[in-house]
């Protein structure tokens, strides 16, 4: 089954580069959270999974969608 998950290409390999997972997404779409709120959790997620950020860099991105 194919989902839209309203990006462009260029923004899903953008994401998919930072570890996003578009069925983590869909999974909390289907516990209630809107797309807004579970894009960016599952962006949160993804920053964070295999490690905690190091860099200034790193840091900053979280924080900018920790923030958000």
């Amino acid at each position: 089954m194919i989902h839209d998950l309203n990006m462009t290409d260029t923004e899903y390999a953008q994401l998919v580069a930072q570890g996003y997972d578009p069925n983590l997404e869909l999974e909390l779409m289907e516990l209630g959270e809107s797309q807004t709120e579970a894009r960016k959790l599952t962006r949160i997620v993804g920053l964070v999974q295999n490690k905690p950020p190091e860099t200034d860099e790193e840091w900053e991105e979280f924080m900018k969608l920790w923030e958000d």
